[in-house]
């Protein structure tokens, strides 16, 4: 009776615990009695039994927790590594270099064994050509988590810190046993792409292509070194590759036909052979049936006519973008009249890229008043982006011979709508324009905006020295010394190795009387490499006699020829001498300077010193 009594009276026995719940609720209680009447049920050697398994079960996680204690901490130091591994890659992402190797290097600190950490070590280190990085990389090797791109990263390690032979072993051994991709034959041309060098480059991809022959990428990799060689047979061998390739039907076919298209001086045979393949491949778009026409106008000039009016024949039921190849090939080739014959003006004025090309055509045929008609067209306006548009009403300004003013405000225009769109290249184009008819101060401020709009959009270094140059020569003509200085000075930082800039930059430094010991310095370091470069001469002579050093500037001056030289330069000249004493050499230079020659205010100075 007492075995079957509720031991809690007070306990409601219609409000039982959930069916799951009951077994565990009966062994927790059978293991810990919550109440001493609970306890009294239980025999001797039921307690001993739960004394036991109570006694089993802390002495097997005390056990687990000692076992397992170091990998659980290492487990989280790791996963505060990799969060720490991702914010450092958004860091290098948003341009904080410098925030995002101390977050790497700090993540490594934490883990010292995460590879995520150690790998990203291991990049940064050799981006930045520190010896650390084959640390991290005997790391990664260790740990036996080497991956393909930490093997090529390994090459541009040694590269960096100065071991072109080790390099070059470990580029070999990476070649046998990998692939070669775009990356790694990226990385073979840096290691062995010179001329002299790219026998390695050519045995390891000759022995890859031996080994599997049905490789046509790895083939195309192997005839594009075997061009770049300077053996004829290797380059016979390649053009060989390279027609066996492009016979092919495939996109591979079709991306060899477009290297070749790409070899200068390709012989009248080839050149005969690209045009019809160009032609008559399955996969070829407008765009290669057009250069196809390029080529077979160049190789046969006389037959330009015969040509234009066949593929005239052949695009003339086209359509819009089917279109857009043929009339952007007959305006490069001058035949603007035949744009407007094929390409009907309501057609024009649906297409942007149409557009642009009809409105050149015009403009070349001189009939502005269809251009001016256009150009002010609402429906225009809507498809051609305003940068051009204002482009196009400032050259109608000019043609039209508008008033100067009115000219300027276009151009004012054009510029300031290029630079909100972040159009260098139009930037670049308005700036020229500008400087060619004397619009100086406008050509001026549209080079520096092109220098910084290409600069953020990482424009080809062709068209950012362009605008550098150009620069520099919208400061002669505004006269303007102190942005001449800073504008050469940037050009220097960009380009270092640039003995263009850099004469040109020592010239105007010494002229300025800035940085005069410096300055004397490099000059000096700039002649001996050049002793008889008459730019280089005037540079050290104008040194000497800025720092009131005669002697030594008239011995520089001596057997200088004065032809390459500026008007402005030849004042500096005379100058220099007439304060040797040199006064009748030196008034024979300034009279054959015309008085309006265009000069800088400091090189003006040394004209009117010399006249004295």
């Amino acid at each position: 009776m007492l075995w079957n009594q509720d031991i809690d009276p007070t306990k409601d026995p219609s409000r039982k615990p959930f069916i799951l719940w009951r077994p565990f609720i009966a062994v927790w209680q059978w293991l810990v009695p919550p109440t001493v009447a609970h306890r009294d049920r239980q025999s001797p050697l039921s307690r001993w039994i739960a004394a036991f398994v109570i006694v089993s079960i802390s002495t097997t996680l005390l056990i687990l927790g000692i076992i397992y204690a170091r990998p659980l901490k290492t487990s989280y130091k790791n996963m505060r590594a990799s969060s720490m591994v991702k914010e450092a890659r958004r860091m290098a992402e948003n341009g904080q270099y410098v925030n995002a190797v101390m977050k790497a290097q700090e993540a490594y600190q934490k883990a010292p064994d995460s590879i995520e950490a150690i790998r990203l070590n291991f990049e940064y280190f050799t981006r930045l050509k520190r010896d650390t990085a084959l640390y991290f990389y005997d790391k990664l090797k260790d740990a036996d988590a080497l991956s393909s791109t930490d093997e090529q990263l390994y090459v541009q390690a040694l590269m960096a810190v100065g071991k072109p032979k080790e390099a070059s072993a470990a580029l070999d051994k990476l070649m046998r046993t990998q692939q070669p991709g775009e990356a790694l034959m990226k990385l073979a041309e840096e290691v062995w792409g010179q001329r002299d060098q790219n026998k390695p480059l050519l045995n390891a991809l000759r022995v890859y292509y031996e080994a599997h022959p049905d490789d046509d990428e790895s083939a195309l990799r192997l005839a594009k070194v075997q061009i770049a060689s300077a053996n004829p047979g290797e380059i016979g061998q390649g053009m060989e590759l390279l027609w066996k390739l492009a016979a092919q039907d495939g996109a591979l076919g079709l991306q060899t036909l477009e290297f070749i298209d790409g070899l200068p001086n390709l012989t009248p045979q080839d050149t005969t052979k690209l045009i019809e393949r160009l032609k008559s491949h399955p996969r070829g778009t407008d765009w290669h049936y057009v250069t196809a026409l390029k080529r077979e106008v160049a190789l046969s000039p006389e037959r330009k006519k015969e040509i234009v009016m066949t593929a005239t024949i052949k695009f003339r039921d086209k359509k819009r973008d089917e279109l857009l190849p043929f009339i952007r090939w007959l305006v490069e080739q001058g035949e603007f009249a035949q744009v407007l014959a094929i390409l009907p003006e309501e057609d024009a004025k649906r297409h942007g890229g149409l557009l642009e090309n009809y409105l050149n055509a015009l403009m070349m045929l001189q009939r502005f008043g269809d251009l001016e008609r256009l150009v002010n067209d609402p429906m225009v306006a809507e498809i051609q982006d305003t940068t051009t548009l204002a482009m196009y009403q400032a050259h109608l300004a000019y043609v039209l011979k508008k008033s100067p003013e009115e000219l300027r405000a276009k151009l004012i225009t054009a510029k300031d709508m290029a630079e909100v769109n972040g159009r260098y290249r139009a930037l670049l184009r308005i700036a020229q324009y500008g400087e060619d008819r004397g619009h100086f101060d406008i050509a001026e401020e549209a080079y520096r905006l092109t220098i910084r709009a290409a600069k953020r959009a990482s424009a080809p270094v062709q068209e950012e020295r362009m605008a550098y140059e150009g620069l520099i020569n919208a400061c002669l003509s505004t006269h303007n010394s102190e942005l001449l200085l800073q504008v050469t000075q940037d050009a220097v930082t960009r380009w270092p190795d640039d003995t263009q800039f850099a004469e040109r930059h020592h010239y105007v430094a010494l002229l300025l009387g800035k940085n005069v010991e410096l300055s004397l310095r490099n000059a000096q370091s700039m002649l001996k490499i050049q002793p008889r470069d008459n730019q280089r001469k005037l540079n050290v002579a104008l040194a000497y006699w800025r720092m009131q050093d005669i002697q030594q500037a008239t011995q520089h001056l001596q057997h200088m020829d004065l032809n390459p030289l500026s008007e402005g330069q030849r004042a500096v000249f005379a100058a220099i001498a007439n304060s040797a004493g040199f006064k009748d050499e030196a008034h024979r230079v300034v009279q054959a300077i015309s008085p309006k020659a265009g000069m800088l205010p400091e090189e003006r100075k040394c004209f009117e010193k010399a006249l004295q």
